[in-house]
């Protein structure tokens, strides 16, 4: 199952993901998986505006999948996901509220589930990937992403790596550099109505 193709994200957040590629797969290999999914290595506009379609983000973590692997994407997927977290988006909206000294007191398990509450709030209103915060089994909170736009068509297995790797880095950065385990448990890509993201602290 794929998305429509009427999708988009912003312009900016598209740019910091291929930006976070070309960091930590290098140059040459950003290059080819971009051709691979004929896409360009031109970076999109340094904008919000919802102007980069969610089909090429699927074509991309296609590509991705082809050339490394179902094991190799899922590893490298998650590298960028955090990477993808930047300094850039983790000044932008309620993500700078990160470093405020008030929030910084606040105790770790609740910094992780404001962070968690951000990201979801965030994506939702600047792109067309909505989703929301769910209490989970044990404790655990579920984010669970109505439209991802990384998922792509014959898979028999979770594929939104990248969104796991961001929402890792992002509770990192909400609790000071603690660890999360996130797991993608189910995914429209194999069939199930939404991408579900398990998230549990180390």
């Amino acid at each position: 199952m794929t998305d429509s193709t009427e999708l988009f994200y912003p312009n900016r957040f598209a740019r910091l993901l291929i930006q976070a590629m070309f960091s930590e797969l290098g140059t040459y290999s950003t290059e080819a998986l971009l051709e691979s999914a004929g896409l360009t290595p031109e970076l999109p506009a340094n904008d919000l505006e919802r102007g980069y379609p969610f089909k090429h983000l699927a074509a991309i973590n296609r590509a991705l999948f082809a050339m490394y692997g179902d094991q190799g994407a899922r590893g490298l997927a998650q590298v960028v996901g955090r990477a993808w977290f930047s300094p850039e988006m983790e000044s932008l909206g309620a993500f700078a509220a990160f470093a405020a000294p008030t929030f910084k007191q606040l105790p770790g398990q609740t910094r992780a589930g404001i962070g968690l509450k951000v990201l979801a709030e965030i994506f939702s209103r600047l792109s067309d990937q909505t989703g929301h915060i769910e209490a989970g089994e044990h404790g655990q909170q579920r984010w669970i992403v109505e439209r991802s736009p990384f998922i792509f068509e014959n898979v028999e297995a979770p594929v939104c790596y990248l969104l796991a790797g961001l929402a890792q880095a992002c509770l990192s950065a909400a609790t000071d550099g603690d660890t999360f385990y996130i797991t993608e448990t189910e995914c429209r890509a194999s069939g199930a109505p939404h991408c579900i993201f398990a998230i549990a602290h180390r």
